[in-house]
């Protein structure tokens, strides 16, 4: 099967606008396959948090650091996405987390404005922001289900001061009410398939979801081997082991041990 990457005007998207949208980089098959494991997964609502915003209404997010022979890891391992990131950040890069985000119809709440590189660099000591997030459609994302709103080129602000706001860590309001005179807000309206690449210092955030449809995204996030923490905290550095863009379709569920 022929190679699935990013191209040069996309790359260059990326570097001006701080994202880029790769519009059915998962085929209408892969995204079949993704929703039938994903919707039926009880584990992903039993391993959950819940995150309330400025208003105290919740969303549902299920994380994880350490990629498997799982279905999901199929994606996060995926070439598709490792050399992508890898070309963008110029530098070999390891997978830090995947994550269900799960906004269900009239009570998924909203995520504040934020930079990832915000709590990423506080939190788990990264130096550089040389990090980028991988937000893959499961089902559709508008704006009336709460879809990303990004502010165009804000990534070229550099870090701001961010500190808690309901469960969530939100970047200094003054400093965005600011950017916002500069920059474009951008709904990122996603269809089930599309990829949104971008990068760990763009501010972005959420609405809540006030339609009856829901609205659910995998992220896959990476990181450059070289900006790995410098002090041992939470985040754990796991050596990447990538897999060619057919592992999604030929991955077989494993039989449990008898």
């Amino acid at each position: 099967m022929s190679k699935i990457e990013l191209n040069e005007q996309q790359m260059a998207d990326f570097e001006r606008d701080g994202y880029v949208i790769a519009r059915g980089y998962y085929n209408a098959e892969e995204i079949q396959r993704l929703q039938d494991v994903a919707f039926n997964d009880d584990s992903l609502y039993e391993r959950a948090w819940n995150k309330k915003d400025a208003s105290g209404t919740v969303s549902k997010v299920c994380i994880w650091q350490k990629t498997g022979d799982d279905f999901y890891s199929m994606f996060s391992r995926g070439r598709r996405l490792v050399d992508s990131c890898e070309k963008l950040i110029g530098e070999e890069t390891y997978h830090t987390s995947t994550k269900i985000m799960m906004k269900e119809p009239r009570v998924g709440g909203a995520w504040e404005w934020h930079q990832d590189f915000g709590y990423w660099h506080q939190d788990n000591l990264m130096l550089y922001p040389k990090a980028i997030s991988c937000m893959i459609a499961i089902n559709q994302a508008t704006i009336e289900n709460g879809c990303l709103e990004v502010l165009k080129g804000s990534h070229h602000i550099g870090r701001l001061d961010h500190s808690k706001t309901g469960d969530q860590k939100g970047a200094d309001l003054k400093m965005v009410e600011e950017a916002m005179k500069y920059h474009e807000l951008v709904a990122v309206e996603l269809e089930p398939g599309d990829v949104l690449f971008f990068h760990c210092n763009l501010l972005h955030k959420s609405n809540q979801n006030r339609s009856e449809n829901p609205r659910w995204t995998m992220i896959c996030a990476y990181n450059a081997v070289s900006n790995q923490a410098f002090e041992e905290n939470e985040a754990v550095y796991y050596p990447l082991d990538r897999v060619e863009d057919d592992a999604i379709l030929a991955w077989q569920e494993k039989e449990p041990a008898a």
